[in-house]
Parts: structure tokens; sequence; C-alpha cells
């Protein structure tokens, strides 16, 4: 790993990588499926090595996805790894609070001194290891950019007090990380004397970049937002109905049947016991929480650029008995995510709430953010519904309830209205989405001005954030126009 030329007070920055990508998974047709864990795994294997020798990108997905087969194959390359760190105001409203370590990096590898030309990558709901060889890169390499990337707080080393209870989390918010990269950058500018910044970030980074930009215009001077969240949707029905669109017809039906094989496991003890065992759940878990993580699983693959791994190993799968269409999907969930995805703590909410060191990386702080200010409740739409009908709006009352004592909704009118929603009242922000990914529900939907542009890259297998990853010869077309389309408007706003 290339350290930076300078190792001073860094703080760890959390844009959550992309990392190299399977050609053909993108862009497989279904096979044959196969119901022995044998044969899923030898299927899965060759699909998944012709498409990492195809090489394509995208958004990781988080922690407790990352020990199967995805993970062998995607492994998020570090060009700097060396942290430094910085003291920030836990609560920049209130200077008598105190403050908390947080970690960011820096590479001025490429900087020129001259042009004063410095990227900012918004931290994530994960922790940061690192500045990642991606596309963020190649661009500090091309324009002669210092990068600066910043750990999000309640993420990875940069937890204030080492604090997850209730009283320390509502100094968890987008407002206190947007105040929180203000403070950096400042600090920044008194080494480096930057002339112009640019935010990146994708996913819920990315509408933090956005959001940058649009409440700190002074500091930022334009964004990019791949794959930007910046519509705090409350009842997220649109997100399965995306997933369902992007598998096709045929692979959503056989999701749907093995939803169904799952649901008819729950109307016997024993059997739903026997069930969540495969998956090396106890039957103690509330069968909303593994409903939900049976619904992540299938959809990850879509968002993530994988679905015909899925729609593969579901192959026919409407001729299996409902036990047999359960081991299926047991086994290509095990294989491919990983098998402690599913008792990871994030899906139980006895976790969440009484096992403190279980809930790094991510489990406590991504659903406090989404029980308090953000939302996005991935909820069953009330037909062609791809997950079961438990995962509803007071399943996820009932859950936030249960984790943090909070009987109030989330707060997602009061977030749209102080950063914009879907339409935010900003300038200089360039929105890219793909037509795979789910998240593009809760995202700019349109070209909304002159200065916002829009893209949705159309092509099969775009998936989230699909424009961050190191861009290669193999990138379709559609995405490397949208690259093309961006740079001319980074060209102009860093004049």
């Amino acid at each position: 790993m290339i350290s930076n030329r300078r190792c001073r007070d860094q703080l760890a920055g959390c844009l959550l990588p992309c990392v190299p990508m399977d050609r053909t998974t993108r862009h497989g047709t279904a096979r044959h499926g196969r119901s022995s864990a044998l044969s899923l795994s030898l299927s899965l294997s060759l699909s998944l090595s012709l498409s990492l020798s195809l090489s394509n990108a995208a958004h990781e997905p988080p922690a407790h996805a990352m020990s199967g087969e995805f993970a062998r194959l995607h492994q998020r390359q570090l060009l700097v790894d060396v942290a430094q760190r910085i003291a920030l105001p836990l609560n920049h409203d209130d200077s008598r609070m105190g403050t908390f370590s947080c970690r960011y990096y820096t590479s001025d590898l490429h900087y020129d001194r001259e042009q004063g030309v410095c990227f900012f990558e918004m931290g994530g709901e994960a922790p940061n290891n690192g500045i990642g060889n991606d596309y963020i890169a190649d661009l500090a390499k091309r324009y002669k950019a210092l990068q600066v990337s910043i750990e999000h707080r309640f993420y990875g080393e940069s937890v204030p007090g080492d604090d997850f209870s209730v009283d320390n989390l509502h100094y968890l918010t987008s407002r206190q990380a947007l105040a929180d990269a203000a403070a950096l950058i400042d600090h920044v500018n008194r080494t480096y004397h930057c002339r112009k910044w640019m935010a990146f970030g994708g996913s819920y980074s990315g509408a933090l970049s956005a959001w940058f930009r649009t409440k700190y215009p002074h500091i930022i001077d334009g964004a990019l937002s791949s794959s930007g969240v910046v519509n705090a949707v409350l009842n997220f029905v649109e997100f399965d109905e995306q997933v369902a669109e992007a598998i096709g017809d045929q692979c959503a039906d056989n999701v749907r049947y093995v939803t169904a094989a799952f649901v008819a496991s729950q109307q016997n003890d024993l059997i739903n016991a026997a069930t969540k065992a495969l998956f090396g759940l106890d039957p103690g878990m509330d069968d909303g929480d593994f409903a939900y993580m049976l619904a992540d699983s299938a959809a990850m693959a879509a968002q993530y650029n994988n679905k015909a791994a899925l729609c593969d190993a579901l192959a026919n799968v409407q001729k299996d008995s409902h036990e047999a269409a359960r081991q299926r999907f047991a086994n290509f969930t095990n294989f491919f995510w990983g098998s402690d995805f599913g008792s990871s703590c994030f899906y139980d909410r006895r976790c969440v709430y009484a096992q403190p060191t279980r809930w790094q990386p991510t489990a406590r702080s991504w659903w406090w953010q989404k029980c308090y200010e953000l939302a996005y409740w991935q909820n069953h739409p009330q037909s062609g519904s791809l997950r079961m009908d438990l995962i509803t709006m007071d399943y996820h009352q009932k859950r936030c309830n249960a984790m943090f004592g909070l009987s109030s909704l989330p707060d997602t009118n009061g977030t749209n209205a102080y950063y914009g929603g879907a339409a935010p009242n900003t300038t200089k922000v360039y929105f890219s989405n793909f037509s795979d990914d789910p998240w593009q529900q809760a995202s700019v939907r349109k070209e909304l001005s002159p200065s916002l542009p829009f893209e949705l890259v159309h092509c099969d297998g775009c998936g989230h954030c699909d424009d961050l990853h190191l861009p290669s010869r193999s990138d379709p077309p559609q995405l490397t126009a949208s690259r093309q389309r961006f740079e001319t408007y980074l060209t102009t706003w860093l004049k």
C-alpha cells in the first residue's frame, strides 16, 4: 500500500468503497438451478470467477455480507491506509459538550498547490480504513487534487467516548456529520490552502455530499452524488418493487415462491426452528427480523450487480418442495454472503439492544440513523411483494422501540424539509443513478435545473454507486458516457 507523502493529523473517511465486479455476473443469463450446496457452489464459483476476470465494479456491501464468495472475489485496494486524527466537537451547537477523536485520511501524492484543487470524500455508514483505488483516486491523479476522506462519527474508530447509549446517539445525525466535515476542511486548509473543494459520496454518503453543497456552499464548490439517497422515504415500498423489476419476471416469481416457502415454515414451531437453523440462527429470533434478513439476501444481489448469481441459484425452484426451496435459498445466502450473514448483529433486534460487543461496525449506529432521522424502511408492497408481509410500518416501529425506546416515527419530514428531499435547493451537484439499483427510488429522479445535472445510467446489471469503481475498459458505454458528462461539469465547477 502507498502511504501519502504527509501523514498529519488525519481521520478516516467513510465513503463506502467500490470494488471490482464481474461483468459476466451482470449480464449472465439464468441457467438451470441445482438444489445441492455443492452444485450451487460450483455454479456460483464459475459465474463469479468469470465476472472477476472481466472486471466491473460496485459499491461494497455492508461488513456482515463480506465473508462469503462475494468477499473472496472482491477485495478493496487501498492507496492510503495511514490515518490521522482531529478533535471535533461532540455537539457543534454547544462547545461545552467536549470533543471526540475522529479519523481521517489524506493523500497529496498528486496535489498541485498552485491549482489548489481538493477532493473531499464524505463518510458513510461504515468504518473507513483508507483511501481506495477507485474513480475518485483516478480523478485526483488527473486533476492533480488533494484527497481527504473522513470517517463518519459513531462508526469505526470515531465513536465519541466509545459510547453507543441512546443519550449519546442523539449526536449521531447528518447535520452533526456535515459540521464535522466543514471543521475538517477548515483544519486542512491551514496546511494545503485549497482553492476549490469538491465533495464526493455514494449512497448515504452520496446524500451527504449533496447536502454538504446545499448547506455549506461557501465551502463546497460542487459535488458528485452517486446513488445519493437524498429523499428520506419513510414507507419505502418502492425498494422491493425496484428489485423485482431489476431481476426480471421469472426470477422475481422464483423469489416469491421461496418467500412463500419460508412463510409456510412459520406455521409450525418445529419447522420454523429448523428453518432458522439453516442460517445458524436460534429459534428465538423474531420472525420479522428473520424475514428482513431473507429479503436483504435477495435484494443485495440485485443492488450489488450480482442478480445472475441469485437467479441462477433459484432457477426452476418452483419445481421444488417448500423444504427444498428453503434449503436452496439458505445455500445461496451462506455461500454467497457468508455463513455468518444471517447471524450478524444487524438483523437481530435483541443483539442491537443488548449486545454491545457486537454493535460494530454498523449494527447499532445505522439502525439508529434510520429509526431517528432517515427511515428508508423497506416495507412490503401491497401487491407483487418479494418479501414477507411481516415487514410493515408496524414492524419497524416496534423494532425501533425495542432497540432504542423510540415511540415516535423518524423525523423524515423534518429531514426532507431541511435538505429538500428529492428536489434539493442547491446548485452544482451531479446526481448519478443506475437502472438496477433499488435505492434510486430514494434519490433525485430527474434533472432539476441546468446546474443540477442528473443521469440515470441504463444497462443490464448497473447497480449501486456503479460509477465510483475504478474505470475499466469493460465498463458499459452508458457508464463511461455518464462519467464523461460529469467530468465536463467538474472541469467547469473547478474554474
